[in-house]
């Protein structure tokens, strides 16, 4: 019974929420009209593209790409060098960083 009785004003509050549209405010009104009018509609959209779709173009932007990711990892920079074993060592090391981009900057 109590079951039924929740239930019964569960659909009813759900009801309320759905039909909420009818009865709203001029001012709510207006909004969602001008909202509504601010989406494009899915007929204006286009069935054609503009893709590059050739072959020949992909496979040039691929070797261009393939040469970047090469000379990037040329660069001495590109790898991590041998994490230090001793945390006192790194430490030093850090403060050795920070000192020289202090007196870089001064």
């Amino acid at each position: 019974m109590r079951k039924g009785a929740i239930l019964v004003g569960l659909a009813l509050s759900l009801g309320g929420c759905a039909s909420a549209g009818a009865d709203a405010p001029a001012w709510f009104q207006q909004r969602t009209a001008e909202n509504d009018s601010s989406y494009p509609s899915l007929r204006s959209v286009p069935r054609e593209h503009d893709a590059n779709v050739s072959r020949a173009h992909w496979n040039a932007v691929e070797r261009e790409t393939m040469a970047a990711a090469a000379q990037m990892r040329a660069n001495p920079r590109a790898t991590f060098g041998e994490p230090p074993q001793d945390p006192a060592s790194f430490i030093d090391e850090a403060r050795q960083a920070l000192e020289a981009s202090r007196e870089a900057h001064e």
